[in-house]
């Protein structure tokens, strides 16, 4: 989860983004936020698809997911430039204080070795 301060640096343009990885066992969940200044500039892809790369190359990783809200299209562009596909919905699985109090819907998507 991205902290509030970390966003608001994000946001005012002081970083490009952030990438965060958790590794449990065989799997690795891959999170990420991008400064809207750079976004659309492959960057964000770039790095997701040598993340998946890095991954795959550790002997015990047979999977890199992440999940992003129905309505981030450009995240899930991102994703499918990546590699990975898109899994299925999981309704009501997160909330985003600076959109809404209520859970949203998002998507799952990921790439298998």
């Amino acid at each position: 989860m991205i902290s509030a301060s970390l966003h608001d640096r994000i946001k005012n343009g002081s970083l490009t983004g952030r990438i965060e990885l958790r590794i449990e066992g065989h799997r690795v969940e891959l999170g990420y936020v991008v400064n809207k200044s750079f976004q659309g500039r492959g960057y964000m892809t770039e790095t997701v698809r040598a993340i998946i790369d890095w991954a795959f190359q550790q002997p015990n990783v047979y999977r890199v997911f992440a999940t992003t809200g129905v309505d981030n299209i450009a995240s899930q562009r991102v994703m499918e430039k990546a590699g990975m596909q898109r899994e299925g919905l999981l309704r009501k699985y997160i909330i985003h204080p600076n959109i809404s109090d209520e859970p949203r819907d998002s998507y799952i998507y990921a790439i298998v070795k």
